[in-house]
């Protein structure tokens, strides 16, 4: 770029007054200058700004220095347009833009082909690149002919879109595309088939079988299912298809044998027998540990579902019932559930005694061992006091509690508690009392049988004597019977009778 600035004198060559120098001044956009600048300018000094390359100048292009002031910019620099580049047959502009410095891109239309350079950009002078280039129609030659085949129809050249069909031979099997077209690159798409002979092997699956579908010989398509003989399951495709390679798809199966999982019965022990890996038919026996009791059969068998059979057993803990003592209570200890040893010790209510054992342990059957106690009743003998009589009470068995309340016979006086009551050591309580003879009264006979004839013995001698006294009265007078009245000895009137006790006392 030019600089141009003009250092203006006053007329008198001489300056009055000296004026301040300008700065290095700023344009606007995409504007500059040639060559470099001083740092300062004098006064008066005129400088020309130009517009970059690819840009269009308007307005005017100079400022001058005025007292260290520039006069305002007024160019502007606006982006140089290289406007439409024309037209293409068959082809396509695509304009990024039209100013300096933006591209074009042109491309053919489906079924033609570019001859020429397809991309430009707008300069200074134009749009750069050459010429536009030519969209020519596709043409492809004739595709090969084919081993075992051939294709219709047939031509030296084919416009684009332009089909052709491919036919194998007999016997021979098409390995592609049967139909073909010229596609925009000139060429024939997809490529041309290939005509081969496809036969695949019989499927041989050890420990597998044929079970349906074609028979021999397998040509491509040919499909079959197979299946594996009792015992054993198939690890992969049950249907095969013979494919162009003469291989069965998606690939033969095995036949793996049927196995049962290692069976595991919690608490319980296998007993001798078969070893993993468990096959069809093998068999365990199962044992539970001690303490625990088997629900289910003991011998399972793998069957041909890969399933214990008849189904694993369980082991669950033995259990004593909950033990019932009547008339006993529990002491603190094991709590229900009852497993094996767990121990229950017993106490008899009050009132009762216990007969067996009062601790008991749950054996291995279940059972409570040594077997559960009773608890019968305390019971009081017979009470027994001689010459006493028993009133109306209790009678046996005498439980805890019951009373007897005793009266001495004639004759004798009691020293004790008449009422008895049967206590929870099984003794009368407070003790039996006894009956002793009072002082002149004859000690009855031990033998309580002759009882009845001492009474009858006593009555005579008390009917004798009244009538003695009465005869006395009657052929003495009545002062017999005062004398006689005066004689007696415990005092009653001779004319009144005497008790039981009273005659017993005077025998």
């Amino acid at each position: 770029m030019d600089v141009t600035y003009v250092l203006l004198l006053s007329s008198l060559g001489l300056a009055q007054v000296i004026a301040q120098d300008c700065r290095v001044p700023v344009g606007g956009n995409n504007m500059g200058f040639k060559d470099d600048l001083p740092q300062t300018f004098p006064n008066g000094t005129k400088v020309i700004f130009e517009c970059n390359v690819g840009y269009m100048p308007a307005g005017s292009p100079s400022i001058t220095c005025t007292n260290g002031t520039w006069s305002p910019v007024k160019l502007t620099c606006e982006r140089k347009s290289c406007g439409s580049a024309g037209e293409v047959e068959n082809g396509d502009l695509n304009y990024e833009g039209t100013e300096f410095g933006d591209k074009l891109v042109v491309t053919c239309k489906t079924g033609y082909i570019m001859v020429g350079n397809s991309q430009f950009t707008c300069g200074k002078d134009g749009w750069l690149g050459g010429r536009l280039p030519v969209c020519e129609a596709v043409a492809c030659d004739a595709p090969p002919m084919l081993t075992n085949g051939d294709f219709s129809p047939v031509r030296d050249s084919y416009n684009y879109l332009e089909v052709v069909q491919y036919k194998c031979q007999k016997d021979y099997t098409m390995n592609g595309s049967s139909l073909s077209s010229c596609s925009k690159d000139g060429k024939f798409q997809p490529a041309p088939p290939t005509c081969i002979v496809v036969q695949c092997k019989d499927p041989d699956v050890t420990n597998g079988e044929w079970m349906s579908g074609s028979r021999p010989p397998y040509k491509y398509k040919s499909a079959v299912t197979l299946q594996c003989i009792p015992g054993y399951n198939m690890n992969g495709a049950q249907t095969q298809r013979c494919e162009l390679n003469s291989q069965w798809a998606p690939g033969l199966p095995t036949c793996e044998p049927v196995l049962c999982e290692d069976p595991d019965v919690k608490n319980a022990a296998k007993e001798e027998g078969s070893k993993p890996p468990y096959k069809v038919k093998s068999t365990v026996t199962f044992s539970c540990v001690s303490g625990y009791t088997m629900t289910g059969t003991r011998t399972q068998t793998c069957g041909l579902n890969g399933q214990w059979a008849p189904g694993l057993p369980t082991c669950a803990p033995v259990l004593c019932e909950d033990p019932d003592v009547k008339n006993a209570a529990k002491e603190e200890g094991s709590k229900p559930p009852y497993k094996v040893k767990s121990t229950v010790t017993f106490s008899c209510v009050s009132g009762y005694t216990m007969t067996g054992t009062r601790t008991q342990t749950c054996g291995l059957n279940g059972q409570w061992a040594p077997g559960l106690p009773t608890c019968e009743p305390v019971l009081c003998e017979d009470p027994d006091v001689k010459n006493a009589a028993k009133e109306e009470g209790s009678k046996p068995p005498y439980k805890v509690k019951s009373t007897v309340t005793f009266s001495c016979v004639s004759g004798y006086t009691m020293t004790g508690t008449r009422t008895q009551t049967c206590g929870l050591n099984g003794q009368w309580a407070p003790g039996l009392p006894t009956c002793a003879r009072d002082s002149g009264t004859v000690d009855p006979p031990e033998n309580k049988g002759n009882g009845m004839a001492i009474g009858l013995g006593l009555g005579l001698t008390v009917l004798i004597g009244s009538v003695l006294t009465v005869l006395g009265c009657y052929f003495c007078g009545v002062p017999a019977c005062i004398k006689e009245k005066k004689r007696s000895r415990r005092g009653f009137p001779v004319n009144a009778a005497p008790s039981a006790d009273e005659e017993v006392a005077l025998s």
